[in-house]
């Protein structure tokens, strides 16, 4: 059934704003394939790669909920030239000073801005909610485009210049979001319920979820990657494979995004969370039995179908409102992915590979048993 828009909506495209997020994002995704694998080149141990690589989701434990409230009052254009200035800022301290102080500041003002890159991108999708999946899917899809074309052509340059330099020229790439968000139209802002200030949501079924896909999908597993695909790929450099593989994830949403978007808006999107959670335990099965490239491959695929389904599952449930209910999810997927590069230089180093993964295979099932399928 279609929901009537709401009195004075402003329905504009989705064209700007993904273009915005996804040029924003491309310096904190190529990091995920270059920081493990070149850790020494930025001065850094990989205990310190964990910290870095978990600490913009911790800053978004905290900026999730506050960025909903000032973009409650702002306005989601406000919040996009804002946060796109901080994509462009971060991205470039990454590849031009050495120190760990200042990729520790990168990586704050990369968790601030993407909070609010992330909710002022949801806000223009659900401008038209009778075809709100539809919209976040095609975002997604834009999203997707670009960062598999900046995740493989990231690392070629890598292999060229360097894994400092590409980060320099990727910033220089950001300014790209920013006039994108100068463009944007402005909505009207959604109305903020007084006195609530600053608070940490409490988690329902979702949100359990939420931080089990964050611990091993988006933590422990991509920090292994690299390693893992080092030790199973000898034909081409290990930034290439890892590279390539992560934009197979985005290259997903490119293909499934506006379908799943669409088929979400009609048939609900749980059935489809249930069956794609089924296949995301099945790669963590195969990675536990030593197919790594295999099992790698379902992984990445199956977590790349979730960030089209899992907006469409918050609109469903109709807790609070829209921008309020996405940054609670998002606070606790971000605390699981922030636990879980904690956790993945120590659990990699001490734990074999068959048994860490079956581990986490057992966690994502029950997770799927107890948080999408049960209603």
């Amino acid at each position: 059934m279609n929901t009537p828009a709401a009195p004075g909506a402003v329905h504009t495209g989705m064209a700007l704003p993904g273009l915005v997020i996804a040029v924003a994002m491309i310096g904190d995704t190529l990091l995920y394939a270059v920081l493990p694998l070149y850790h020494d080149d930025f001065g850094l141990s990989l205990a310190m790669v964990g910290v870095l690589l978990s600490l913009n989701r911790w800053i978004r434990l905290f900026a999730n909920s506050g960025v909903a409230a000032i973009g409650g009052r702002v306005g989601p254009h406000r919040l996009m030239v804002a946060a796109a200035i901080g994509s462009i800022v971060s991205t470039t301290l990454y590849g031009l000073i050495e120190s760990p102080a200042v990729q520790i500041a990168a990586r704050i003002l990369w968790g601030i801005s993407y909070a609010a890159l992330n909710l002022a991108t949801l806000a223009y999708a659900v401008s038209d909610r009778a075809n709100a999946g539809k919209r976040v899917g095609t975002s997604r899809a834009a999203i997707g485009l670009v960062q598999a074309m900046s995740l493989v052509g990231g690392a070629w340059i890598v292999l060229q210049v360097g894994p400092r330099s590409v980060f320099v020229i990727f910033g220089a790439l950001t300014l790209v979001s920013l006039g994108a968000a100068l463009m944007l139209p402005r909505l009207p802002r959604e109305p903020v319920a007084h006195g609530k200030g600053f608070r940490l949501p409490l988690p329902h079924r979702l949100e359990v979820w939420g931080f089990v896909m964050g611990f091993s999908g988006d933590g422990v597993f991509l920090l292994t990657l690299a390693f893992l695909l080092k030790d199973s790929i000898t034909s081409v450099a290990a930034v290439m494979a890892t590279a390539s593989l992560l934009a197979l994830r985005w290259l997903v949403e490119i293909t499934t995004g506006p379908l799943g978007g669409w088929i979400g808006d009609r048939f609900g999107a749980r059935r489809i969370a249930i069956a794609n959670g089924t296949l995301l335990v099945g790669g963590f099965v195969l990675i536990a039995l030593g197919r790594d490239v295999t099992g790698a491959l379902l992984v990445v695929l199956s977590r790349g179908m979730f960030n089209t389904l899992i907006p469409v599952l918050v609109i469903e449930r109709g807790h609070d409102g829209v921008l309020s209910s996405q940054a609670s999810y998002s606070t606790w997927r971000d605390f699981g992915a922030a636990v879980g590069p904690l956790s993945a230089p120590w659990l990699f180093l001490n734990v074999a590979q068959g048994p860490l993964y079956a581990a986490l295979a057992t966690i994502m099932a029950l997770g799927v048993a107890l948080c999408l399928v049960r209603r």
